[in-house]
């Protein structure tokens, strides 16, 4: 890899991420790690075998399940002959999954404004197995989706801002493709007031490219099979296995909405902007807490509204700032918004908390730069 102008070799950390990206390595199919038999939910793997085989049967049944895990890759025998979930058991069939997998959360962030230099106005981690990420994300989104209507001789026609089903498509190939070796690392899906943006772990596979998927021209490449052969075989999750981003793109241009967009930026991010026919649902999002900053003794200290918004305006030239210089300074901070230095430094850290900025060095030295 190139460090600066010279060329050196890749250390071992390096190799792996490297092998993960190219999807080299069975993450989903290794040993969980300091995970046994008594972290599978055994009655979820009951009802997931009821509804995949009719052969099923109750006898043996412990020794039986050992055997039907590992066929489906969500156990694997040990060297001692004993038998351990894999990292798929446990997003499967766990009952805790992000007690042992912390990255395999999802996260749902709702914005007031566009920049997300505020303070959000509503956040959920969404835990527990495949299953329940996807259903609770949708549950999220389906809160503050928006439906317009027009009038059209004496029928409504509803508009709405997104597609519910088209924004779940996404959410499932997030959960499901995404590279959850990445350590710290969690599926993020942001609601802005224009457009809703999920971030997915790890990068295109080689032979996928952002312009094949523009084109609704994806190969059929899975980064971690035996999960989508396991959600396939759940109603109403994986009925379009390879074809996902066509009905995306097809369902859109039906609907009226903007296409998708895609991008690779250390991760893989699907956008969707907001259906311009409707109005921003302003009264929606000024229905939401009054801003709140952390007072010396911790408690929620209330800011008068004309002070929040003062400080959102800020906030969100900052974001602005660093966004087209690359940096920005205490210094900087005070000349662009004529405040003093010390509510120069809350602001910034204010940034770094809600992680729009990461800072480096200390005191005057300080840079804040986007996280």
């Amino acid at each position: 890899m190139r460090r600066g102008t010279h060329t050196v070799s890749l250390g071992l950390s390096e190799l792996l991420e490297m092998a993960n990206d190219r999807g080299l390595v069975d993450w989903e199919r290794q040993p969980a790690h300091n995970v046994t038999m008594e972290d599978i939910d055994l009655e979820k793997v009951e009802v997931y075998l009821a509804r995949r085989s009719a052969y099923y049967r109750q006898a043996n049944r412990f020794k039986d399940m050992q055997r039907i895990l590992c066929g489906l890759g969500c156990a694997v025998q040990t060297d001692d002959g004993g038998v351990v979930p894999t990292n798929a058991g446990v997003l499967f069939f766990g009952y805790f999954p992000q007690e042992h997998i912390v990255q395999s959360d999802v996260a749902c962030v709702l914005f007031r404004e566009a920049m997300g230099a505020s303070r959000y106005a509503d956040r959920r981690i969404i835990t527990g197995t495949l299953q329940e990420l996807i259903d609770g994300t949708e549950a999220f989104l389906s809160r503050y989706i928006a439906v317009g209507a027009r009038i059209e001789g004496f029928k409504r026609i509803d508009i709405p801002e997104y597609s519910l089903e088209v924004l779940r498509e996404a959410v499932i190939n997030a959960v499901v493709h995404r590279d959850y070796s990445k350590r710290g690392e969690s599926v993020r899906v942001f609601f802005y007031p224009d457009r809703v943006e999920i971030h997915s772990p790890g990068l295109l596979l080689p032979g996928i490219t952002i312009e094949q998927m523009e084109r609704g021209e994806v190969q059929s490449k899975l980064r971690n099979p035996t999960l989508a052969n396991l959600l396939k075989d759940v109603p109403g999750y994986m009925e379009r296995l390879g074809s996902g981003i066509r009905f995306m793109l097809d369902e859109t241009k039906r609907l009226g909405l903007p296409a998708p967009q895609f991008r690779e930026m250390g991760e893989f991010v699907v956008t969707f902007q907001r259906a311009t026919a409707l109005m921003p649902p302003q009264t929606q999002l000024q229905s939401m807490p009054t801003l709140w900053r952390e007072g010396e003794d911790d408690r929620p200290e209330i800011l008068p509204q004309n002070q929040a918004d003062q400080r959102e305006r800020r906030l969100t030239q900052a974001v602005e700032y660093v966004q087209k210089h690359g940096f920005i300074t205490n210094s900087i901070y005070r000349q662009l918004t004529g405040v003093s230095d010390r509510t120069a430094h809350r602001d910034l850290e204010t940034l770094i908390e809600r992680g729009r900025l990461k800072g480096t060095g200390q005191k005057a030295a300080r840079r804040y730069m986007v996280a």
